[in-house]
């Protein structure tokens, strides 16, 4: 900062040079800045105004001592309307605070700029946290040249509370706090939220992390990033500490009413699912010998009839038929057997009343054909399609829903997944679905291999032009991804790429955000199928995946191809030579589905001959058929 000119006739010696940057220094300002909040503040007390504020007594106190880093405007803010200070008064603070942090930067913005400039093609983590309690109150607006400017000023609610994450007493009431957070700090946007996170909190992750009753997956990534939106928030390092030990505290507390219900109904399940064991595997050692009669064979001697329970013979087709239904409404796993309610095969029950269909939007088309199929068979039925992702799907299940809620995910869930291991998670198999990459006509080609198609995708640099494969065209390759929690995403991630998609670097698809003009391409995300496909049309050089019948309806995307993948065409064939991007849909309940209710009597519908054709139709393999329990590729890989 300049020296101000010496005045006429006053002393200009070192000593007077060196007293008058002290006051511009920020330890100067900061003094000052200090003083006068003390002044406005009166004698109200640190106790007084902690209580009214919500902070901790120690954050106020450093406050009114001007001991260590200046605190943020929202914190300040808040003291100043807990004592009564507002108008030009609290105009004439925010004047001094202002001043402080504009002498914080000259002292200190500095060497953050020039650790940007270093870190040009990595991501700024590390230097978030290195330096953003050294510089807090800027934010970064532009990667190359690299430029930080002050917080936008925000504008604070009338009656302002600071939520206290202690009173948060499973991981949901904890996410739905974060979301007052937000509003205590004055309701910033998702994208100056970014900007104050210097990159760290893309706006499609803070838009997550603040959906209305969210239940997310815990981890430590995402207590990391709790900390750096409490710090996008304002508060002050003792503060943020509050925010991430509650989360690490609630990350693996479910909501309580999923727990109390669970518990209550336990007892019941275990001796459910003791008695149709048994009659499963009566009906698995029946089955075994009707499939070994042929008819080429010569006749067998009468035997006795069996002991115990009867046993009516309806053939080998209605027994597979009836043990599909058994281990659909039992919830069986690959491998094992675990009854449940047992509704005719021949005659699928009806329900009368409401379901919902909630989760995927690639098996979105499928499931509204056999909800019509079902609602034309059953006239009371009314079943609700709710394409909102598979992730999100997943999470939507709970206890309270369980009769009325079935959850279309791509693909299983993990074996050690919460919602398997803690929530106990029924998946049925379904149908195996086809995915496609797809990519716009512009870029000439026709077909990749899955390594070509890894390098486009690889975190470590990569491909960035089409014309650098053989055949294609001048353009710029730019990535059209689904959003994370995507269970297309995800499979494409595990099955065909073996790592997790680049980050994001884009919002218009277009260009590279200015914030993000270090990553390597341009890559943006989309929530659903069809805005994937609608994007990769119109984005010449893009390229995307969605299910295959989906991509294939060229009326609606003129401009879509449709790769091959090591010369494999999408679709759904042999096990030995299948294009690489197939899973099965597979149908998720919160535990066994209760008797006669609307879930258990639509998975026996599901598993029927009427089902089974409208799956034929609309280009799927069943998963269960009446000469199979349980196809292969439709079985979890851990099984």
């Amino acid at each position: 900062m300049l020296d101000r000119p010496p005045r006429v006739g006053a002393r200009t010696g070192g000593y007077g040079r060196r007293t008058e940057r002290a006051l511009n220094s920020y330890l100067g300002r900061m003094a000052e800045f200090t003083r006068e909040l003390a002044v406005h503040l009166g004698g109200d007390e640190p106790a007084v105004l902690a209580k009214r504020t919500g902070l901790r007594e120690v954050t106020v106190r450093a406050l009114l001592a001007g001991d260590g880093e200046l605190l943020s405007w929202e914190v300040v803010s808040a003291c100043l309307a807990a004592a009564g200070v507002g108008g030009g008064e609290s105009a004439a603070v925010r004047e001094r605070w202002v001043a402080a942090e504009q002498a914080l930067w000259d002292e200190r913005g500095g060497d953050l700029c020039a650790a940007f400039e270093r870190n040009r093609n990595g991501k700024p983590t590390k230097i978030v946290e290195t330096y953003q309690a050294k510089v807090p109150w800027r934010r970064l607006t532009s990667r190359h040249p690299v430029t930080f400017e002050p917080w936008t000023l925000p504008g604070f609610a009338a009656e302002r509370e600071l939520p206290d994450p202690s009173a948060a007493a499973d991981i949901r009431d904890f996410y739905r706090l974060l979301a007052k957070l937000k509003g205590w700090a004055g309701s910033p946007r998702q994208s100056e939220i970014e900007r104050r996170s210097w990159g760290t909190l893309p706006d499609a992750t803070i838009s997550a992390m603040l959906q209305k009753d969210r239940w997310r997956t815990t981890s430590d990534r995402e207590r990391v990033r709790v900390g750096y939106f409490a710090v996008a928030c304002g508060l002050p390092e003792a503060e943020v500490t509050r925010w991430v030990e509650a989360y690490e505290r609630l990350r693996h507390v479910a909501p309580p009413d999923d727990l109390a219900q669970a518990r209550a109904e336990a007892a019941k399940l275990r001796l459910r699912l003791a008695d149709s064991a048994a009659e499963v595997e009566d009906l698995r050692e029946r089955l075994a010998a009707a499939e070994s009669r042929e008819p080429a064979e010569p006749p067998m001697p009468a035997a006795a009839p069996p002991t115990g329970k009867q046993w009516k013979p309806r053939g080998r087709r209605g027994t597979a038929a009836a043990i599909a239904v058994l281990l659909f409404a039992g919830g069986v796993g690959v491998g094992r057997v675990a009854g449940g309610d047992g509704a005719s095969a021949g005659d699928p029950s009806c329900f009368h009343g409401r379901l919902r269909l909630i989760g995927s939007t690639a098996f979105e088309r499928t499931a509204n054909a056999i909800r019509r199929g079902y609602e034309s068979r059953c006239k009371g039925a009314t079943i609700e399609v709710l394409p909102i992702g598979s992730n999100e799907g997943v999470r939507a299940l709970t206890l309270g829903n369980a009769a009325s809620t079935i959850a279309m995910h791509d693909g299983h869930l993990a074996a050690d997944s919460d919602e398997i291991r803690l929530r106990g998670f029924r998946g049925f198999p379904i149908a195996l679905t086809a995915f496609a990459v797809v990519v716009h006509k512009d870029t000439k080609l026709t077909g990749l291999t899955v390594q070509q198609l890894r390098t486009i995708y690889s975190q470590k640099g990569a491909p960035t032009n089409w014309n650098q494969f053989r055949g294609g065209a001048d353009v710029p390759i730019r990535m059209v991804s689904r959003t994370e929690g995507s269970g297309t995403r995800t499979i494409f991630e595990e099955q065909v790429l073996n790592e997790p998609e680049p980050e994001l670097s884009s919002r218009d698809c277009q260009r590279k955000d200015a914030i993000r003009a270090a990553a390597r391409i341009v890559r943006c995300e989309r929530s659903s199928q069809a805005q994937v496909l609608g994007t990769v049309d119109q984005t010449p050089g893009a390229i995307g995946y969605a299910e295959l019948h989906a991509a294939t309806n060229l009326r609606r995307y003129p401009n879509l191809r449709i790769l091959t993948l090591d010369g494999r065409r999408a679709g759904i064939s042999s096990v030995e030579n299948r294009y690489p991007f197939v899973a099965p849909e597979i149908f998720y309940t919160y535990g066994l589905p209760p008797n006669h209710s609307p879930a258990a009597a639509f998975l026996t519908y599901v598993v029927g001959d009427s089902a089974r054709r409208l799956l034929e139709q609309a280009g799927f393999i069943p998963c269960l058929s009446a000469a199979s329990l349980l196809s292969p590729p439709c079985q979890a890989r851990s099984a």
